[in-house]
């Protein structure tokens, strides 16, 4: 046992999280907590994986229990129901390992009532399915040795992977009371040959060397998009003549996210508003609707697959209700947006890049310096579209389109704000048409009339004073 392995089975927070670099001891400090009460009648640990193949995997927990076990003496050595995959212990305890392969397996846990629960390789799992299983499946007795027993949930990960952002956002960016953190490195891990474990990580890239050597939960390899503090402003008044759009990415069960643009007089494209939270059409309209105000512009740009969805209810003269008529029925007309990711991913890249030759605009703390993106963001009013744009990840390098659009697993699990964003950039107007200001002079009005009479003569040919 290392240091990081001791001070994580001492905690007694509800949550822990024990992660970063890989060779860390991270399973087996896993298999060990889950191990603490085994010595009490009744208690119930489970031990999740995101598909079944990688529990049995050499190296990961299945194999590794078999190992231990088989140096216990046989008259107290658990006995093993490779069906059920449970070990059952001589006090009556059992460790249960499971799969989660895709977020409606949660049903099979649901009549269970465990104790502990370890998540390995956190970040290959959905944050819902995370408080689903964690949070709701532990339960103990009032009174009795059990009651003693703490509810525990216990998970390791390194950086990277599907849920790295709210995995970093949950554990170390914003902790809660109850949930702790205890980095791993490789060095902590005396069981494996460490300078030869070293040698070989530092032949890869330098954002997966400081991902997997130095567990580096900032480094984010296969990231989509680069978000500076340029990018992201206060809260501001958005002038009147700025044309106003939205854009959303419709979920029932899956957030709903609406964002509201803005485009000024240079064609910068400004996110300034932000409703992101599940619900029925019914629920969703007006909440959209208090938050457009008296705008000028009622324009919403959506997913047209979703839009077309058919609800299984009829409206009032027969016809099949869709998301798109539910909405419209509520008070809110969606117009089925551009939705080709592999554009959508380009245009998003465009507007973010930080141009050298373009000014900050007027309104823009670094204003009249050079190098500014054509999207920014105001940050306290659209912090899922921050933190999503921060960790999208691209298409894997094995699939058709490596590297050339957002990769649509991630994004259907965690990216509902950068799906909305490319609505809206697709669909988005050009510049805001800059109002005419009345001339008080009459003299400076009668100079911008013949000016605008100059302009509007052909141009002389260069033989006409000849």
């Amino acid at each position: 046992m290392n240091g990081p392995q001791a001070i994580f089975l001492t905690l007694h927070d509800e949550e822990a999280f024990y992660g970063g670099a890989v060779g860390g001891g991270k399973t087996a400090a896993l298999l060990m907590a889950a191990l603490q009460y085994v010595d009490v009648p009744g208690y119930a640990a489970l031990i999740l994986r995101r598909t079944f193949p990688e529990l049995e995997q050499p190296g990961n927990v299945i194999p590794q229990s078999m190992a231990w076990f088989a140096q216990v003496p046989e008259s107290i050595r658990p006995s093993y129901n490779r069906t059920d995959h449970i070990w059952t212990f001589p006090s009556g305890a059992v460790i249960k390992f499971g799969h989660l392969d895709n977020p409606n397996a949660v049903i099979q846990y649901q009549g269970g009532g465990y104790h502990f629960i370890g998540f390995d390789e956190l970040t290959h799992f959905d944050e819902q399915v995370y408080e689903f299983i964690g949070l709701s499946r532990q339960r103990k007795p009032p009174v009795g040795l059990l009651s003693e027993v703490p509810m525990r949930i216990r998970s390791t990960a390194n950086p990277g992977g599907p849920g790295h952002a709210w995995v970093k956002r949950r554990f170390i960016d914003h902790r809660a009371d109850d949930v702790a953190f205890v980095p791993a490195k490789v060095w902590d891990n005396p069981g494996i040959d460490t300078d030869d474990y070293v040698a070989r990580l530092r032949k890869l890239n330098p954002t997966m060397q400081a991902q997997l050597l130095d567990g580096d939960w900032g480094a984010f390899e296969g990231a989509a998009f680069t978000i500076t503090p340029d990018h992201l402003i206060a809260p501001m008044q958005i002038p009147e003549p700025w044309d106003r759009f939205e854009s959303m990415d419709y979920g029932l069960n899956n957030p709903t996210s609406w964002h509201a643009w803005a485009v000024d007089f240079d064609g910068n494209l400004i996110a300034f508003d932000t409703f992101y939270q599940p619900g029925l059409p019914s629920e969703t309209a007006p909440a959209i609707l208090r938050l457009r105000g008296g705008w000028r512009s009622k324009t919403c740009y959506g997913d047209p697959a979703s839009l077309a969805t058919r609800t299984g209810t009829l409206r009032r003269f027969g016809a099949p209700a869709t998301i798109h008529t539910e909405f419209l029925d509520n008070g809110v007309h969606i117009i089925p947006a551009n939705n080709n990711p592999r554009a959508g991913y380009l245009r998003l890249r465009e507007l973010l890049e930080l141009d050298p030759e373009r000014r900050f605009p007027d309104w823009h703390p670094r204003r009249g310096e050079y190098g500014a993106p054509r999207m920014f963001i105001v940050e306290q009013a659209c912090p899922q579209l921050t933190e999503q744009l921060r960790t999208a990840s691209l298409q894997p390098i094995e699939k058709r389109y490596a590297g050339e659009m957002i990769d649509p697993v991630w994004e259907s699990r965690h990216g509902h704000a950068v799906a909305a964003a490319r609505y809206g950039v697709m669909s988005r107007p050009g510049a805001s048409e800059e109002p005419e200001q009345e001339l008080d002079d009459p003299r400076a009005a009668l100079m911008k009339r013949y000016e605008e009479r100059m302009d509007e003569r052909e141009p002389l040919s260069p033989y006409a004073y000849l």
